[in-house]
């Protein structure tokens, strides 16, 4: 609840002015406003309890994958440009997230390769 009148009062204060107001019958705006707010409440509560369920590590995973989708689907949808900055960006969490999934077989590719030995002794992280 102070997340939904948070936003709410959020939209009212900062849309003011910005655009025209909607005709009087059309009540559009206002429902998807508070639908925008509904859904940010249910995004947070669907947060919390896949945080009670895993790890903070894996929410943030999945935010960094979020952002990702975001991405993909604004330039897929609306045309969005996207800078080579942009792509480099995707192409690092993409792989930092394979690389963090995948250890175990990037850690057996690194001793094959000889770049790393399993019976180094950590460096104490």
């Amino acid at each position: 609840l102070p997340s939904f009148c948070l936003l709410a009062g959020a939209a009212l204060v900062l849309e003011a002015g910005v655009t025209p107001p909607p005709a009087a019958g059309d009540s559009r705006l206002w429902a998807c406003i508070l639908l925008s707010c509904l859904l940010s409440v249910l995004y947070n509560l669907a947060s919390f309890s896949l945080l009670a369920l895993t790890s903070a590590l894996t929410v943030h995973v999945l935010g960094n994958l979020t952002v990702v989708g975001n991405l993909v689907l604004s330039r897929l949808l609306f045309g969005s440009r996207l800078s080579a900055l942009s792509y480099v960006g995707i192409a690092l969490t993409l792989s930092g997230m394979f690389l963090y999934h995948n250890c175990e077989f990037v850690a057996s590719w690194a001793a094959r390769r000889g770049l790393w030995r399993r019976d180094q002794p950590s460096k104490g992280l």
